[in-house]
C-alpha cells in the first residue's frame, strides 16, 4: 500500500481509540453507577427471599387443601405411630431426625426432592440444627387446622381438622414463618420449629411465640383459603423478642381457632 493509504488507516485507528480523559470519564461513570446500585443489593435480596417464601407458603397451603380433598381432613400437625417413629406434617422421624421426603404432604409438592425446595424459606438461616429439621422455617397451625384441639369437646391431636369445621377459612392461619429459641442469653439460638403457636394454649396459658418476623419485621402467612399475606409484628412474648418472634393480630386465638 502507498504511504497515503497507511496514513489514512493510522489516522482512523487513532480516532477509534479512547483518549486517557475519555477512559477516566468512563471509569468514573462505572464507579458512580456501582456506588448507586450496591447499597440497594441487600434490600433487593431480602425482597426476593420474601417473594420466594410467599410462593412456598402458597404451595404448602395448596398441598394441604389437596390433601384434605383426598382424605377429608387437613394433614395432622403431629401424628404418633409405633415405636420411636413419629409423623409430622413436614416429615417422618426414625431415631433422631426427620425425613422430609417421606412427609405426608410431599406427594402433593412434587415428590421428595421437589418438596425440599418448598419446605425451605430462603430468608431463614437457623443458628443450629434442631429436632424439627426439615420444616425449613415454616410452622403449622396445630390448634385449629392440624388438630382438633380447639373443638368444644377437646378433640384429638392426632387428626387434622375437617375443612367444613372452619367457619372463616380466609381468617384462619394455616402456615406461617416460624422458629424457636433454644437456650438463653448469649447462648440463645434460633432453630427450626414446625408449629405456629397461637397467643393462648387450648387449655389456657401463654406459649412462647414462634411466629418469626424475619422479613424486615414481617412474617409471611398462608391462610386456610390459600391466600398469603405479609403480617407486621404487633407484640412479643416473654421469650424470643430479640430474635424477632412474636404475634400479629388480636391478642386472642381468633385467627387460629376456626370457631
Amino acid at each position: 500500500k502507498s504511504f497515503g493509504d497507511f496514513y489514512v488507516l493510522r489516522k482512523t485507528v487513532r480516532r477509534a481509540a479512547f483518549t486517557m480523559i475519555e477512559l477516566m470519564v468512563a471509569v468514573a461513570a462505572v464507579a458512580l453507577l456501582a456506588a448507586t446500585l450496591i447499597p440497594a443489593l441487600p434490600a433487593a435480596k431480602v425482597a426476593a427471599e420474601a417473594a420466594v417464601c410467599r410462593s412456598n407458603l402458597r404451595q404448602l397451603a395448596a398441598a394441604n387443601l389437596a390433601y384434605a380433598a383426598d382424605h377429608g381432613r387437613y394433614v395432622a400437625a403431629a401424628e404418633a405411630s409405633e415405636g420411636a417413629k413419629s409423623i409430622r406434617w413436614h416429615g417422618v422421624r426414625t431415631g433422631g431426625s426427620f425425613d422430609g421426603a417421606k412427609g405426608p404432604l410431599a406427594p402433593y409438592l412434587g415428590g421428595g426432592g421437589a418438596s425440599a425446595w418448598v419446605r425451605r424459606c430462603p430468608g431463614f438461616r437457623p443458628d443450629a440444627a434442631g429436632f424439627e429439621a426439615s420444616c425449613g422455617g415454616y410452622g403449622y397451625n396445630a390448634l385449629g387446622v392440624g388438630s382438633e384441639l380447639c373443638l368444644p369437646n377437646g378433640g384429638g391431636q392426632r387428626v387434622g381438622m375437617r375443612p367444613t369445621a372452619l367457619a372463616r377459612p380466609a381468617q384462619t392461619v394455616m402456615f406461617a414463618d416460624a422458629a424457636y429459641v433454644q437456650g438463653n442469653g448469649a447462648k440463645a439460638k434460633l432453630i427450626e420449629y414446625s408449629f405456629a403457636e397461637p397467643p393462648r394454649f387450648a387449655g389456657g396459658g401463654t406459649p412462647w411465640p414462634t411466629i418469626h418476623f424475619r422479613h424486615r419485621g414481617k412474617a409471611n402467612v398462608a391462610w386456610a383459603d390459600g391466600h398469603v399475606t405479609a403480617e407486621t409484628l404487633d407484640r412479643t412474648g416473654s421469650r424470643g423478642g430479640a430474635q424477632g418472634l412474636g404475634w400479629f393480630g388480636p391478642d386472642d386465638n381468633s385467627l387460629f381457632d376456626p370457631f
